[in-house]
């Protein structure tokens, strides 16, 4: 999920690369179909994992009742649900804060890349 919101953010930058390994491209590559409907179409794939995930999330009491789980059991259930949260809302807003993933033209990212270069390793010699 994560992954498929990371492609989404990165498409910009990546088709401007030229990098095909993006969700979108590849969508596009083997369904033959145009950009707006690869797009749409990671974008429905998108939606469709997060929904999984929430509708297994809302299970987890149920699925600690099933399994006859006591109270220490389920207070590290829920830290680990939790930060499953944090994993995924870090990764969202550090995509969004550091510009890795930006479409912005401007910056360190965009600075690199005509060097071929852009990754956050290479970034720390710009």
């Amino acid at each position: 999920m994560a992954s498929s919101a990371r492609h989404i953010h990165s498409f910009e930058r990546e088709k401007r690369r030229g990098d095909g390994h993006n969700l979108i491209a590849v969508l596009r590559r083997e369904r033959g179909c145009s950009w707006q409907e690869a797009t749409a179409e990671a974008y429905r794939m998108t939606i469709g994992c997060l929904d999984e995930y929430l509708g297994l999330q809302e299970r987890v009491p149920e699925m600690c009742d099933e399994l006859g789980l006591g109270e220490a059991e389920r207070d590290r259930v829920r830290m680990r649900v939790e930060a499953i949260q944090h994993w995924i809302n870090g990764t969202y807003e550090w995509a969004l804060t550091t510009g890795r993933h930006a479409a912005a033209k401007e910056g360190a990212v965009a600075t690199a890349e005509p060097a071929g270069r852009g990754s956050v390793d290479d970034l720390l010699s710009v």
